[in-house]
């Protein structure tokens, strides 16, 4: 073991018919041996943080981003894999992350925006960060949601969509559902603005998702339009679970849903009604 270097002496010569001796210092990196201290495992880092995310114990997950460099990604996918954006969170956001390229949005699977309601809308500033949410896989609009599709295109890896309106036209969600042509999840709910019937015609031809997953339609959106847009979409409907919340056409709207999706629903249920009489079966 020693010092990083050491001093040589070294001769050289000076072309003048002579040779003579002189002394130079150099310095010489020498080898030294240095113990490697073993880092954990990817495999086993993340399987110790997927047990940190099942017990809800965030405050231990935040002091494992403090750890290192290489352990921040790790923590920061299972940190903001669930974001809710408010306008008081996205100021939060943007005090603590002032460049949106170098902010963990890309690490956001499930986002939900708030449109409206007490909190505020999240505005403008939510678009700073909307291009860096790239890989989203289920999406929720709360509130009027009418402004969206018109400032971010949405990223195609999005699954599943939920739009709880209070004051949108189906043609508005027509056009966010136009966006996702990987869409399977599908959940409506809320308040629909009328629309007339020239406007609705064949506002479902559109529409190019797979639907091969769950349905939910309730309140205002568990009515007839709804049902026709869906069953005027080009590829077929493919859901595997359908649940029906409205009044009292819910139940021939159900039957009619029944009948398009025959070849793959496995689980129907629709409640009639205010005070939500159910039945459901299974096929």
């Amino acid at each position: 073991m020693g010092s990083g270097s050491s001093k040589a002496k070294h001769h050289t010569s000076i072309k003048t018919g002579a040779v003579i001796p002189v002394e130079i210092e150099a310095d010489i990196p020498v080898k030294v041996n240095t113990a490697i201290v073993p880092g954990i495992p990817r495999e086993i880092l993340d399987e110790i943080l997927d047990y940190l995310v099942a017990d809800s114990d965030l405050s231990s997950l935040r002091s494992c981003a403090l750890v290192s460099k290489s352990w921040l990604p790790s923590c920061r996918r299972h940190l903001f894999h669930t974001v809710h954006f408010t306008f008081g969170t996205i100021l939060s956001w943007q005090k603590a992350f002032p460049v949106p390229e170098k902010s963990p949005a890309h690490y956001i699977r499930d986002l939900c925006v708030s449109t409206g309601g007490p909190d505020g809308s999240p505005g403008g500033l939510f678009f700073r960060y909307a291009p860096w949410i790239m890989d989203v896989e289920r999406v929720t609009f709360w509130g009027d949601g009418r402004w969206i599709p018109m400032f971010w295109r949405l990223p195609q890896s999005i699954t599943s969509l939920t739009v709880r309106t209070d004051g949108s036209s189906l043609l508005q969600v027509r056009n966010i559902m136009a966006q996702l042509p990987n869409l399977d999840d599908l959940s409506l709910s809320g308040a629909l603005i009328p629309l007339s019937r020239s406007v609705l015609a064949g506002i479902g031809i559109d529409l190019r998702g797979r639907f091969g997953g769950q349905l939910r339609l309730s309140e205002g959106c568990a009515c007839k339009d709804v049902v026709d847009m869906l069953l005027e979409v080009p590829t077929g409907l493919r859901f595997t679970e359908a649940e029906i919340r409205g009044m009292g056409e819910c139940l021939l709207l159900t039957v009619r849903l029944t009948e398009a999706c025959c070849e793959t629903l496995v689980k129907l249920s629709y409640a009639v009604s205010s005070y939500c009489r159910s039945q459901s079966s299974g096929f």
